[in-house]
């Protein structure tokens, strides 16, 4: 009997645990171009596809004397709104699914900003005099590191058209991704 409520008690907070978790997003949405662009193509633009993401994040802390305590919500993904393909530009099926799988890149590099926000934000040591500098300085510089990564991502395959070095950010963010 002993043994049974030994087992509860490690087994409950695992449970409970495991279950926040879950509520998480615990992977990358995958885009499809029919629902996740849906913007108006800029014209000018010599690209054949632009996916915009988003991530944010908001807080709401409670000091109680000089103990504080802060939830965090955090949120990423696809603005479908402003993001567009000049499907007029894809010319065959192959075309079309090394595109889709640049465009997919970018979502998955904002999933990686997504997690490693979520770590670096909530685990810091935050005190009731620091927290709301320290938050926002925090989410500029991981918010900067992403955006450069981004741009980075881009001008390293050529949007995708390099296909030797689209294959070395696929490895690498697919080794990111396993991370979380």
């Amino acid at each position: 009997m002993k043994g049974i409520y030994r087992f509860l008690f490690f087994l409950l907070p695992i449970l409970i645990v495991g279950s926040a978790f879950k509520m998480r997003q615990s992977y990358p949405e995958q885009i499809a171009w029919d629902s996740h662009f849906i913007g108006e193509a800029d014209e000018h633009s010599p690209y054949a596809a632009l996916t915009t993401t988003i991530w944010q994040y908001s807080y709401q802390a409670r000091t109680k004397g000089k103990q504080l305590h802060i939830d965090f919500k955090f949120v990423a993904g696809v603005d479908r709104e402003k993001s567009w393909v000049k499907h007029y530009r894809i010319r065959n099926k192959e075309v079309n699914k090394q595109l889709l799988n640049h465009e997919q890149g970018h979502v998955d590099i904002n999933f990686i900003l997504l997690k490693q926000g979520e770590l670096t934000l909530r685990n810091q040591n935050y005190t009731v005099n620091n927290y709301k500098n320290l938050i926002q300085l925090n989410a500029k510089k991981i918010s900067k590191h992403f955006s450069d990564l981004q741009s980075r991502y881009d001008k390293e395959t050529k949007h995708g058209a390099d296909l030797a070095a689209q294959k070395v950010w696929d490895n690498y963010i697919r080794a990111e991704m396993k991370k979380y």
